[in-house]
């Protein structure tokens, strides 16, 4: 409403000749850019196009290059920041989400991310790199890759106790892979986590509710390793992001016998 609201004003301010050309009254969609950098910001998950949309307004609009601005520029750049309005809203949830008023696993997905994350601050952006690439690569089909970024990680992360957590759901993912590399499509029951590390995993479950052991592994290790590199990556959080359905698709599956509703 603001870009095109500026907009129509610059029309109405050239026709009673208050300007000669309408193309230089940016000041509304410039306003509308910061603005949605603003609405990105307070987001849970971010969305780092719509954040520099500031960046391009000023860039166009302030810096001196050889065009002036246009009213054709004007209603073109306040159309791209309206289509990414669009897209804030659907991919990275609506205004109530940054509140905590959003669906039910989202709200679990995010109160897990924020209860691991003093647990693994001594992670290495190098090392958070190759755990996010791991999940990435999994969640791709790209287990060649998965293995040889699981195999990096471990080998680099320490060997203190919140670290062997981390690396038994490497190794969790890394088996998983050879397996389906090998066409092996059920998940691997040779490994699990230990009591002292399953405090750290986001599903839960009672025995009696647990019907595949070794795919729930699976699923705690995939969710571990996309929580600590959305804590530690920040060069990966807008892949992560995007692939965030695919976590909440894992936790939906157990929504019933964690008795969320």
């Amino acid at each position: 409403m603001v870009s095109f609201g500026g907009i129509l004003t610059a029309v109405l301010l050239q026709q009673i000749g208050v300007i000669t050309d309408a193309g230089t009254f940016f000041c509304g969609s410039l306003a509308g850019s910061f603005m949605l950098s603003y609405l990105a910001y307070i987001k849970p998950w971010k969305d780092v196009v719509a954040l520099c949309a500031p960046l391009y307004g000023v860039i166009i609009f302030l810096v001196p290059l050889e065009y002036t601005p246009t009213l054709l520029l004007l209603l073109l750049f306040t159309a791209s920041i309206t289509v990414l309005l669009v897209r804030l809203n659907k991919k990275f949830g609506s205004s109530a989400d940054a509140r905590g008023g959003s669906e039910p696993m989202e709200q679990f997905l995010r109160e897990y991310i924020e209860r691991i994350k003093p647990e693994f601050t001594n992670v290495q952006k190098k090392t958070a790199h190759e755990i996010a690439s791991a999940f990435l690569s999994f969640k791709f089909g790209l287990y060649t890759n998965t293995i040889e970024e699981s195999r990096l990680a471990i080998a680099i992360l320490p060997d203190d106790s919140t670290a062997l957590a981390l690396k038994k759901a490497l190794r969790i993912v890394q088996l998983n892979a050879e397996d389906l590399e090998n066409s092996q499509v059920t998940a691997d029951t040779r490994i699990a986590f230990s009591d002292s590390e399953r405090t750290l995993v986001a599903i839960k479950l009672p025995r009696d509710k647990i019907e595949d052991p070794a795919s729930l592994e699976l699923d705690n290790a995939l969710i571990l390793l996309y929580a600590v590199a959305k804590n530690t990556s920040p060069d990966d959080e807008q892949s992560l992001d995007e692939h965030q359905k695919f976590v909440l698709k894992i936790l939906t599956s157990y929504k019933a016998a964690l008795g969320i509703v």
